[in-house]
């Protein structure tokens, strides 16, 4: 039996076609019952003991020290340039490419004259961000410097990283410490899972940490949950709702087989439960990319169980009968990563309208984007790219509108404003408190 099938894409049933679409996201009511909830109220009561009990009781371990400061992060740095100098290398060369794309993002506050008044948009930073790195089934040093940097050149003074420590050696890996400090991270708190995103939230002043304004980054269903929670509350401001990673590829007749087959690979590897969907027009291609599926994966070593668990749930190869059906397709998926091989990429782009971020061309895999080319890893997943952005220097400011109004502006505006203050039925206050100010007193 193949990896994954070879369907049709309008053969579809209604019902099969829905499910690929919505993809089941986490269900977090659960979760957020039975475990965030009393979490919570444990943070609430004493958030330092709270976290050192949950440190305790999810991590294995309560690390020492629980905040790592620059002081230690730099200790870091001296040591992996010892003994990594190569991958210092590649992740700085990174961070140039990242830092030059962000750059380029910073907006700019405005004013204009409206009406005898005048009005503006300002951009004021985020005093404090708490960016999740994970843990455990592999490390993402590349997750710091996509979070940091843009935080960092919005101008966001205090930027906190939650991640669990080691199993080994009950403290987060050096590579991430070094990245950490090359990036400009403020500290890392080393803790994972829901207790790291709510003592963000909650802040432990035990710690020196205070509430962060903006919680991002991706996690298991627990940090999900977590995030979700405070968000709720009101106590932190989130990035958009992090599932299991996705790719969706839409290639023609003249596509590559065996490049096809590792970038669907090269998602399923993230978790068993990430999605990886080929949309071909062309049949034949579509069944040597499925043998080749195989092959590829017999060839892999320690996380191939959890690619072909992925590929087994997740994967789809579909055929389709043009490209307008696949990008059709695509924008209804809304895909956090769309991989367009075809032999002019670029005409596709004008009709993709929902995606987290594209590559384009033959030589465009996910993985360059993920830590090379400069854009943003962190991105909308389970199509919440149907209406959020991935994280970006605009992320981690507070948009606020202002207004100047002068006796003359206003008063141009003082009859429509009672016409429509009696409308809703609060003239008394709404409209008093404009024709006030021309009363004879």
């Amino acid at each position: 039996m193949s990896l994954v099938q070879i369907q049709t894409l309008k053969d579809l049933s209604e019902k099969d076609r829905t499910s690929i679409l919505r993809r089941e996201s986490l269900d977090l009511d659960d979760i957020i019952k039975e475990v965030i909830h009393p979490l919570a109220a444990a943070f609430e009561k004493n958030a330092h003991t709270a976290l050192r009990e949950a440190s305790l009781r999810f991590d294995k371990v309560i690390p020492e020290p629980m905040l790592l400061t620059r002081y230690h992060l730099q200790q870091a740095l001296e040591r992996v340039k010892k003994s990594s100098a190569k991958s210092l290398e590649a992740f700085s060369l990174a961070m140039q490419n990242i830092r030059e794309f962000h750059k380029a993002q910073i907006p700019t506050s405005f004013d204009t004259q409206i009406a005898g008044n005048t009005l503006g948009y300002k951009f004021v930073p985020f005093d404090s961000a708490a960016l999740y790195v994970p843990g455990g089934k592999a490390l993402y040093p590349s997750t710091v410097m996509m979070g940091v940097i843009p935080a960092q050149i919005a101008g966001v003074e205090n930027i906190l990283l939650l991640s669990p420590p080691e199993k080994e050696s009950g403290q987060v890996s050096d590579i991430v410490q070094a990245v950490a400090a090359l990036s400009g991270v403020t500290g890392i708190l080393q803790a994972g899972g829901a207790q790291a995103v709510l003592a963000a939230a909650y802040g432990i002043p035990e710690l020196g940490i205070s509430q962060a304004d903006f919680i991002y980054g991706p996690g298991n269903i627990y940090v999900a949950a977590a995030k979700n929670f405070v968000a709720q509350k009101n106590l932190s401001g989130i990035d958009s709702f992090a599932g299991p990673s996705e790719v969706l590829i839409i290639s023609d007749h003249r596509s590559n087989p065996y490049w096809l087959a590792h970038d669907l690979l090269a998602q399923a590897e993230h978790d068993e439960n990430s999605s990886a969907i080929l949309l071909v027009t062309d049949r034949d291609l579509a069944q040597r990319t499925s043998e080749m599926l195989e092959k590829a994966i017999e060839s892999r070593g320690t996380r191939s169980h959890i690619t072909r668990a992925a590929m087994q749930r997740n994967g789809y190869i579909f055929i389709v009968d043009s490209l307008q059906e696949a990008v059709e397709f695509s924008n209804l998926y809304a895909p956090e990563h769309l991989e367009i091989q075809t032999e002019n990429p670029l005409e596709l782009l004008p009709a993709i309208k929902c995606a987290g971020s594209i590559f384009l061309g033959d030589y465009a895999p996910v993985a360059a984007g993920d830590y090379y080319t400069g854009t943003n890893h962190i991105l909308p997943t389970s199509s919440a790219a149907r209406y959020a952005s991935g994280v970006s220097v605009q992320s981690f400011y507070r948009r606020v509108t202002w207004q100047h109004i002068t006796r003359p502006g206003l008063q141009a505006g003082a009859a429509a404003i009672e016409e429509m203050s009696k409308v809703e039925g609060l003239f008394d206050e709404h409209g008093w408190s404009v024709l006030a100010r021309f009363e004879e007193t």
